[in-house]
């Protein structure tokens, strides 16, 4: 499947040329003002962006801020204008690159597919990093360590994190205490066995604080411990 550029330009000429140079390696999205393009990228999704900066109604400044607020979709400036401020100022806004006019499309299509190669890794990282249950209700950061819920944060103790993830991890296995106390690093006797049941007590009472009646853990009986998806039993 062809990757979706959505290109943002002013210049009929300039249009032509992007779709004579770029059409048949990509699926093209054009669009001729700040204001319609703002639509455009509320309502689709787009794997990399061509932004010029001189558009009517809206600039390409503020529709790079915009876009930065929403999402990491990679945006490659354009400019008439080499001035150092201009990169800079776009490069603080989010832009990702920076390319003044008159360019090479050859320079062109090698910075895009840059961009492209640099979004698929920095989606895979972030896809290996963080576990995810019903469309990002609830959302296990691994590396960073934090836990949101609806895009609430949860405070978890550092045990209690270790739980959570090691569940979340395998959600169709259920876990012995003894295989909990395993993974968060605790001796095996009865008051450490009874210490897993009070780690998993407080998780359950954070997320109970965040949204009343929520399920996350699932105690299976004479067995352990299940991480479920949020509210089903």
């Amino acid at each position: 499947m062809l990757k979706k550029l959505l290109i943002i330009e002013d210049e009929v000429i300039m249009l032509d040329l992007f779709k004579i140079h770029l059409k048949n390696q990509y699926d093209l999205t054009l669009v001729e003002d700040g204001a319609r393009a703002l639509e455009v990228i509320q309502n689709n999704t787009f794997d990399c962006i061509i932004l010029d900066i001189m558009l009517p109604y809206i600039d390409g400044w503020s529709i790079c801020k915009i876009i930065r607020e929403q999402s990491i979709t990679p945006i490659l400036m354009l400019t008439a204008r080499s001035e150092i401020e201009d990169r800079v100022r776009g490069l603080e806004l989010g832009a990702d690159d920076y390319l003044t006019k008159p360019f090479d499309f050859e320079e062109l299509k090698a910075r895009i597919s840059a961009l492209l190669r640099r979004s698929e890794y920095q989606d895979q990282n972030l896809q290996n990093n963080i576990l995810s249950f019903n469309n990002g209700l609830l959302r296990i950061h691994k590396d960073s360590r934090k836990v949101y819920f609806d895009n609430n944060r949860i405070d978890l103790t550092s045990k209690e994190f270790q739980l959570l993830c090691v569940m979340g991890e395998s959600p169709s296995r259920v876990f012995t205490r003894d295989e909990l106390l395993d993974f968060i690093g605790d001796l095996h006797d009865s008051s450490k066995l009874r210490s897993v049941d009070s780690h998993i007590k407080n998780i359950r009472i954070k997320f109970r604080q965040v949204q009343t009646g929520v399920k996350i853990i699932k105690t299976v009986w004479g067995l352990g411990y299940q991480i479920i998806l949020p509210g089903v039993e």
